[in-house]
């Protein structure tokens, strides 16, 4: 219902509305406004809803904005989403810190922040939407002395005989 009333011209109701379906434990409304507002041009408000997504655990509004900015050349807006995402949690925003601090030149920054994202969790994530930086840098992996490791088709196998396997 508050989405119908956003469509029909009645953002206060519909932000009204939208609060307390969050209250009652459907907070997808919120993110839903969030993307309706943005696609307005209404910048601010769409981060206001996507910001009280995610404290319900919605982060991926946060997300989706950023790559709204993203594509949209907005780099500076949307590398301020990915920080507040990456506070909240959401798991492709240090791999999109990453990317930005490698953009713009910091190396050994984008380096810290990509295994941060790593050791955060499954570096695979599935619903990557953006290449992670730490495929880039480290294509094969990373060695536990932090070394990036060799192409397995280029490493020579030897079978230590003293093991069981």
């Amino acid at each position: 219902m508050a989405l119908v009333l956003e469509e029909r011209g009645m953002p206060v109701e519909a932000s009204d509305l939208a609060h307390e379906a969050a209250s009652f434990g459907s907070p997808e409304c919120l993110g839903s406004l969030a993307m309706m507002r943005q696609g307005r041009g209404l910048f601010e408000q769409a981060e206001h809803y996507a910001h009280e997504a995610a404290r319900y655990g919605l982060t991926d509004f946060l997300a989706d904005l950023a790559l709204d900015h993203e594509g949209a050349g907005r780099k500076d807006m949307a590398e301020a989403l990915w920080e507040d995402a990456a506070r909240h949690g959401h798991p492709e925003a240090l791999a999109s810190i990453a990317r930005f601090q490698h953009e713009n030149g910091d190396l050994p920054g984008a380096a810290r922040t990509a295994i941060e994202a790593a050791d955060r969790g499954d570096p695979s994530y599935p619903n990557h939407r953006i290449k992670p930086l730490w495929k880039t840098l480290w294509p094969h992996g990373i060695e536990p002395d932090g070394s990036p490791s060799p192409d397995p088709s280029t490493t020579e196998y030897t079978h230590d005989p003293n093991t069981w396997w």
